[in-house]
């Protein structure tokens, strides 16, 4: 248990030190990096992946994983541009987007615990399904929406100087901090990525407890598609391209396990601000898109190869 406990606080050091490095990297290498402006941006930016990762770190937790992060962003994206346009409501807009996102969710779950189809092959799926209907609706053409009353959530401020999407993550995440770790539901998430045979025995419903794991981060998930569109400007069909790819690498750079069980939230926070400053530092400095991918797949990679051998000497 102290070796276990000594390893993770190496690890969630390791990833300050890397983030404060980063800091001071992408300080020297762009003058503009270091700034209010900026750092408001970088907040701004995390906020979509940290949302998403709160829910992803449950399910990497069950030791099962999410593909159709990205996907779902488009899909709500785009509904909530066609109902934003007949409407003209936020309320309508927000309440669609959560909406559709938990039972894109549920169904997801749903479709894994009582199919037992592996967790991958469902949500790849559901992400051929999602980003299929979002081209098919608005034949690959993006819906552009300027009104405030829309785009207020992925670009509107409180008090004239704290981002929405940055309230909304700090609330979602105190409210993930409160559920994984200080109630029954949280406890019953570990023990079934810990042991699910085990769970099954000692009187927990598995199938109960990875459908609504499913149908969080489902919510959590139409949370983030509407803020990433409100940021966007409109619904477009190809937004979110890769967004599981940062959700899932804050979540196993942060020292979550991919076999499940082991892992937690401060240090899933720590890897999206890892993550968001590179991308941030690295886009400032004109890195292309394309050498950002390899650099967050060589990322994982190192992330999961620690992990593999944390679990055999642990």
């Amino acid at each position: 248990m102290n070796l276990s406990k000594n390893k993770e606080i190496i690890r969630q050091g390791t990833l300050v030190a890397v983030l404060l490095l980063e800091v001071v990297l992408f300080s020297y290498f762009s003058r503009n990096f270091f700034t209010f402006s900026n750092l408001i941006n970088v907040l701004r930016q995390i906020s979509v992946t940290g949302i998403s990762a709160v829910g992803m770190f449950m399910i990497i937790l069950l030791g099962d994983i999410d593909l159709s992060v990205g996907a779902v962003y488009a899909f709500v994206g785009v509904i909530c541009a066609y109902i934003f346009r007949a409407t003209q409501s936020t309320v309508i807009v927000f309440i669609s987007a959560v909406a559709i996102g938990t039972c894109i969710g549920m169904i997801s779950g749903f479709i894994t615990a009582k199919g037992k189809i592996p967790a991958f092959i469902t949500t790849l799926a559901v992400t051929s399904v999602c980003r299929g209907t979002a081209y098919i609706l608005t034949g690959g053409t993006p819906i552009g929406i300027s009104n405030p009353k829309f785009t207020v959530f992925g670009s509107g401020y409180v008090f004239s100087m704290v981002p929405i999407p940055v309230v909304i993550m700090i609330v979602i995440v105190a409210a993930g901090f409160f559920l994984v770790g200080y109630t029954r539901f949280g406890r019953y998430v570990y023990a079934c990525g810990g042991n699910g045979q085990a769970s099954r025995w000692s009187g927990i419903n598995v199938d109960r407890i990875r459908i609504l794991v499913f149908t969080i981060s489902g919510f959590l998930c139409g949370i983030s598609g509407l803020i990433l569109a409100g940021r966007l400007g409109g619904g477009l069909p190809g937004a979110g391209d890769s967004a599981e790819m940062d959700v899932i690498t804050t979540v196993v750079l942060g020292g979550t396990s991919m076999a499940g069980g082991k892992g937690k939230l401060w240090g899933v926070i720590l890897g999206v601000f890892v993550i968001g400053v590179l991308n941030n530092g690295l886009t400032m400095m004109n890195v292309s898109s394309y050498w950002q991918q390899v650099v967050k797949g060589i990322i994982i990679l190192i992330a999961v190869l620690f992990d593999i051998h944390a679990s055999k000497t642990s």
